[in-house]
């Protein structure tokens, strides 16, 4: 069975990590400032983001979830631009960039007001980052956490303008480096479950891909997931209808403990079932089951479902059970029925394995 602190749990669940703010947290919670900002722009802000993360933590607990989030509260996703944040938390904390650049224009964003960061030298990590996200996460309570470290070295490097390597392969590397180090900052920081986002379904396969992952995670003492992210609430034509067999085998190379995988927005599509029945024997799936995309909360019967279909391939000591990406875009009472539906369809599924 998947371990949750040292326990063996059957079917452990959890959100892959942003969660809607509450009313009272606006704007930006982390100012601009490179490796010299401070933490947070002052003690008013401290205080209402720390309360933030406390209400999504109790909403998650209350549902039930067995690993529980900060809720990634410190996305603007009170704007229709959250993606600002997602793209650079952690680079503007990095020596090498600059704030500001070009907008950026990828797939389905088009010139959005939100700047590529950009590289104008060596990336080099000078200090802790998530400390105050830890932070705020760790002491609201006693359940294991899991921090989404915002998005990969992959597809940030792809996102970059570089002003100063010239080689994406190079760049990528440096980048993972830095986040390495971040990495175990925040598993020092008493947490033990660590993910980063990847948009792998723009990438064709490409050694340099696995290897700048690799790379970020390697001796990281946590157990690491990577969240394959298929977009948020406006859609990404032509993604969601791109299926696993384009991932699978290729992902498997990749030197993690989980990957976790949309599914409910698919339908739990015949191919993508075909396409994870591959898995390694060494590497654990998380199933999205919470269509985050849809204003609609499930039923726990749909839930369970869904979790049916994946069973049939991957056994269930190996199975995470997530939604599928942000819940971010829907109200917050939608929200908590979405996880509380995902811990009762999932119990339906438990009740039924441990019965056989």
């Amino acid at each position: 069975m998947v371990k949750v602190r040292g326990e063996e749990v059957l079917l452990p669940t959890t959100i892959v990590g942003s969660y809607p703010r509450p009313m009272f947290l606006r704007g930006k919670v982390f100012p601009l400032g490179g490796v010299h900002s401070p933490e947070f722009p002052s003690f008013e802000v401290r205080s209402n983001y720390r309360n933030a993360v406390a209400l999504a933590i109790k909403d998650m607990t209350d549902a039930g979830l067995d690993i529980v989030t900060d809720g990634c509260q410190h996305y603007e996703s009170d704007s229709d631009y959250e993606q600002g944040e997602i793209f650079h938390f952690y680079l503007d904390r990095l020596e090498g960039f600059v704030p500001y650049g070009d907008n950026i224009s990828a797939g389905h964003f088009q010139d959005i007001p939100v700047y590529k960061p950009t590289c104008v030298g060596p990336i080099e990590w000078r200090r802790p980052i998530f400390k105050p996200i830890v932070e705020a996460a760790v002491q609201q309570t006693d359940k294991p956490v899991k921090i989404q470290a915002a998005v990969g070295p992959a597809t940030m490097s792809a996102l970059i303008t570089d002003r100063h390597y010239g080689d994406i392969k190079a760049l990528s590397l440096d980048l993972a480096r830095a986040l390495n180090a971040e990495l175990r900052d925040i598993t020092s920081r008493g947490v033990g479950i660590v993910q980063f986002a990847e948009v792998l379904t723009f990438f064709d396969p490409a050694d340099w891909v696995v290897e700048a992952i690799n790379t970020a995670f390697d001796g990281i003492d946590a157990y690491k997931i990577i969240h394959i992210c298929y977009g948020q609430q406006e859609g990404q034509p032509g993604v969601t209808e791109m299926r696993g067999s384009k991932l699978f085998p290729w992902l498997w190379d990749l030197q993690c403990d989980q990957i976790q995988y949309e599914m409910a927005s698919h339908g739990f599509h015949q191919s993508d079932i075909d396409a994870i029945a591959s898995i390694p024997g060494h590497m654990d799936f998380g199933v999205g089951v919470i269509n985050g995309k849809s204003l609609v909360a499930e039923s726990p019967e749909q839930v369970a479902a869904g979790l049916r279909r994946v069973l049939e391939v991957v056994p269930a000591e190996r199975v995470m059970v997530h939604t599928d990406c942000t819940l971010t875009g829907v109200k917050h009472v939608v929200a908590q029925q979405k996880i509380r539906s995902l811990v009762e369809g999932t119990r339906i599924v438990r009740d039924e394995l441990t019965r056989a």
